[in-house]
């Protein structure tokens, strides 16, 4: 090089330096500064974010230095507290029609962690006909309430509350048609995750879609939908079948990136690009018609690819990877097929991506299935570097009779996995796949555990829920130990609590209801649990007494198999003029020798069945069939004021006074009067538990809590029967008889 070309060239710095300096204000997506270097040639600077040294940042030979991140990041955090969650908790078992896909997260930064539901509206113009979705109402649109997303919230014990007043949505028409994506990520970057649905809906005769839904956290710990402030597009009707959540422009936000089934659009992915404020603007980004659609970094270059699938079956499908040009583009052209088994498992519907061999880069997982969704698999694809891939095979895990021939999507072998999880369930250091079907016993919960070298064991649910349980089991003995002391009086705490309810319901109640003694007598009644998912079973039976309106359990003449009759001790209720029974009592509804007990409150009518339900959701109803003994209908014709003389009586001695007083009767309620009453064998407050009644021929039903012997303490009650003319008399022990003489009316 001449010194004349030198010199002009480092005067040429100078003066690009100078100006450089003045004028570049801008800043990197992370707010920090630009790195300054210099070109190849020598002839300029280069200013690049994340301390590269590349002259053309969408050249296709750079890369990132970062890490962008994904959703697949976010549902696989090994930090989250992952358990099973149920299939359908109330309401969504009848809120939605089918596919209850769910996401587990801590969405209200709590700590623990929440699941949230999507699915399928209920239409009320149903009309089966093709084969698929897009038939379910004839050739019409489907009608009827689209419902929300349902959020739980949980706890440390992964007790989940609905909570539907944390989500709004105040559009014109809110709600689902057929949520088929839940895309959960912080797109508004204040911390706190929000989600995007995509909703490719049903009915129409066609596959023509429906608008999304986008729900974005705010101030006051709710989440608003907020498609018309924040998506640039907020009516864009698409056949999403396909979406996923990503940096696909590597600028610290999280896009959207759905397909597209319409070919006239000119493209097969639409990307929704973060402005970093959560707002979506809406552009082509290229890619190939598929089904299925994942996001994730397969080359290790920094920026994520799509990974996508087919429906084989077709003419002309494409399962493979089509790979990020570095500025969030998928050009069709760049692309890498993948294998595909069109012959028996052509539908994939799920894909996801994870390093199944700890060898540092992401290997590819596809939930498969026949035509028409009939038998499910997945099949394992082995990154091996360098863009080059090895096929594992496919990995059967429900098969259909090989007679068996599919009419329509919703068939008897539908079992198809609708989510691919990666969690260390056994602990030995590599990922296992958790599999889930909100459709589906036979596979949702199946576990496949890495065993080296792309070797899988699968569970079945039945036997793969205690690789997640005793994960959880660890977890909670950790905490048990942590704060013993604190549970200790959180217990003490909340039995408190639950005794100051009980008081309180069992208050309000006498007050709503102001029981009656028209209904009062004896009845024998049974007492059986009802689930859906088994027969009636019966838990106990025995009498019931219904004295002056209030309703108890005979315990010595009834039976609990559940576990101890004492339980029968907490039974409180009342019945009311109409014969409207509100009752509670603490039952163990399981057995098995472990203490499972929970109060239920019944409530019903007394010639029909008294019903309540477990305090946990979708979980056992309790019923009490009552049939009536005997019964006494109280009558104001003996009212007035009675005195009365109170003893005992046995073969072997005298009779012994052991008290007097006066009776009242009122509209036929028998009390002991205040004034007057003596007691030789406790305190007089015993005469408070008098309770009687006399009907219009004169017949007395009474009890009373009493202790017949002098200096001793045993205090139980004795029932007293006879009428007007005849003494009351009743047993104490099976040993003494309990007389109450009335005398006469003053």
């Amino acid at each position: 090089m001449s010194i004349i070309v030198l010199m002009k060239k480092l005067l040429l710095l100078l003066t690009l330096s100078f100006f450089s300096v003045q004028s570049f204000a801008a800043s990197c997506p992370d707010g920090s500064e630009p790195v300054k270097s210099v070109s190849a040639d020598g002839t300029y600077f280069i200013f690049n974010c994340g301390g590269g040294n590349t002259e053309n940042s969408s050249s296709s030979s750079s890369s990132s230095n970062t890490k962008a991140l994904a959703g697949i990041n976010i549902e696989n955090d090994p930090n989250l507290d992952f358990f099973k969650p149920p299939q359908k908790p109330y309401p969504i078992g009848k809120l939605y029609w089918f596919g209850r896909y769910w996401q587990m997260a801590d969405f209200n930064n709590d700590g623990y962690s929440d699941v949230l539901y999507i699915g399928t509206m209920n239409p009320n113009n149903v009309e089966v006909t093709g084969e698929d979705t897009s038939g379910l109402c004839g050739s019409d649109v489907c009608k009827g309430k689209k419902p929300l997303p349902s959020l739980y919230l949980g706890d440390a014990k992964h007790k989940l509350t609905y909570s539907p007043e944390l989500l709004i949505d105040n559009r014109e028409d809110p709600g689902m048609s057929l949520g088929r994506q839940l895309l959960v990520a912080d797109y508004n970057n204040d911390n706190i995750l929000d989600f995007y649905v995509a909703d490719h809906g049903i009915g129409g005769g066609g596959h023509n879609g429906v608008r999304d839904s986008y729900f974005l956290s705010q101030s006051n710990g709710t989440w608003l939908e907020s498609s018309e402030t924040h998506l640039s597009h907020s009516n864009f009707v698409v056949f999403d079948h396909g979406g996923a959540v990503g940096d696909i422009d590597n600028d610290g936000d999280m896009d959207v990136v759905i397909t597209e089934l319409n070919g006239k659009t000119g493209t097969a992915l639409w990307c929704l690009m973060n402005d970093g404020t959560g707002y979506l603007n809406k552009r082509k980004c290229g890619g190939i018609f598929s089904f299925a659609l994942e996001l994730a970094d397969i080359d290790g270059d920094g920026y994520l690819d799509v990974l996508l699938g087919a429906h084989e079956f077709e003419n002309n499908s494409f399962t493979g990877i089509v790979w990020n040009d570095g500025s969030g583009n998928f050009p069709k052209h760049s692309k890498t097929s993948l294998p595909q088994h069109k012959k028996k498992w052509g539908t994939v519907p799920e894909v996801s991506a994870a390093d199944l061999d700890n060898d540092g880069d992401l290997d590819i997982v596809y939930s498969r299935a026949g035509k028409l969704y009939v038998g499910t698999a997945v099949q394992i694809i082995e990154n091996l570097g360098n863009k080059k891939f090895k096929d594992q095979g496919i990995f059967p895990l429900v098969e259909a009779p090989d007679d068996y021939v599919p009419v329509h999507e919703g068939n008897e072998w539908n079992d198809y996995i609708e989510a691919i999880r990666f969690r260390d369930l056994d602990k030995d250091g590599d990922i296992d796949l958790y599999l889930s079907s909100s459709m589906s016993r036979k596979t949702n919960g199946m576990v496949l555990l890495n065993q080296g070298d792309f070797a899988f064991e699968l569970f079945r649910p039945s036997t793969a829920k205690k690789y997640v349980v005793s994960e959880l089991e660890v977890q909670r003995e950790e905490k048990k130990k942590a704060e013993k002391a604190a549970e200790i009086e959180a217990e003490k705490a909340k039995s408190i609590a639950e005794e100051k309810r009980i008081a309180k319901l069992e208050a309000e109640l006498i007050e709503e209801n102001k029981s009656s003694p028209l209904f009062d007598g004896r009845y024998s009644f049974n007492l059986v649990r009802y689930h859906d998912d088994e027969d009636w079973q019966e838990l106990g039976n025995g009498i019931v007494e219904i004295r002056n309106g209030e309703v108890m359990i005979d315990k010595d003449n009834s039976e609990l198999k559940t576990g101890s009759k004492d339980l029968y001790d907490t039974f409180s209720g009342q019945i009311n003029k109409k014969g409207k029974v509100s009752a509670s009592t603490e039952l163990d509804i399981l057995g098995g020798g472990v203490d499972r007990s929970e109060v239920y409150n019944l409530f019903g009518q007394i010639d029909e069945k008294i019903w309540g339900d477990s305090p946990r959701e979708d979980f056992f109803r309790v019923y009490m069939l009552l049939e009536v003994v005997s019964t006494v209908v109280s009558s104001p014709v003996f009212d007035g004021r009675y005195s009365f003389d109170l003893l005992r009586y046995h073969d072997d001695e005298d009779w012994q006074e052991l008290g007097s007083g006066f009776v009242e009767i009122n509209n036929g309620i028998m009390t002991v009067a205040k004034e007057g009453r003596i007691l030789d064998t406790g305190s007089i407050d015993l005469y408070d538990s008098f309770a009687g009644q006399i009907n219009k021929k004169g017949n007395i039903i009474s009890s009373m809590k009493i202790d017949v012997l002098i200096g001793k303490t045993d205090v139980s009650l004795v029932d007293l029967n006879g009428s007007i003319d005849s003494p009351l008399q009743g047993k104490k022990d099976h040993y003494f008889d309990v007389i109450l003489k009335l005398g006469k009316k003053e």
